[in-house]
């Protein structure tokens, strides 16, 4: 039972390892950078999975890229501007512009695949 307890505390502390966007901040956060945003809600099963694939690819992803989140059942209105229909999506942008984005689940490697071709 301690088993899953942790395992849970864990699935739960990794929703918010990265820092919540809001439509107030979001602009400012993203302008000039190469940036990735998860948007999610705390209650999807497989978004909790990219949270998890999110924090490995953490160690390995190019130093200029930035990871953000966004809980699309706070910032409803963020997710309808960027198309969010499906979770869990990942949005690319680069210098505040969504360049690309990747509905489901990707694993570490893909992440950082995706952020080569997208952040050259």
């Amino acid at each position: 039972m301690k088993k899953v307890f942790l395992m849970f505390l864990i699935s739960v502390i990794s929703l918010y390892a990265y820092e919540e966007l809001n439509i107030n901040n979001f602009e400012e956060k993203i302008k000039d950078k190469n940036v990735i945003v998860d948007f999610y809600a705390p209650w999807c099963p497989p978004c909790k999975i990219v949270a998890n694939n999110l924090e490995d690819f953490d160690i390995s992803k190019p130093e200029n890229v930035h990871i953000y989140k966004v809980n699309i059942d706070d910032e409803l209105t963020l997710a309808k501007k960027y198309g969010v229909t499906k979770l869990p999506t990942l949005i690319y942008f680069k210098n505040g512009k969504p360049i690309k984005d990747y509905v489901g689940v990707l694993n570490s490697e893909e992440l950082l695949q995706a952020s080569k071709e997208n952040f050259k």
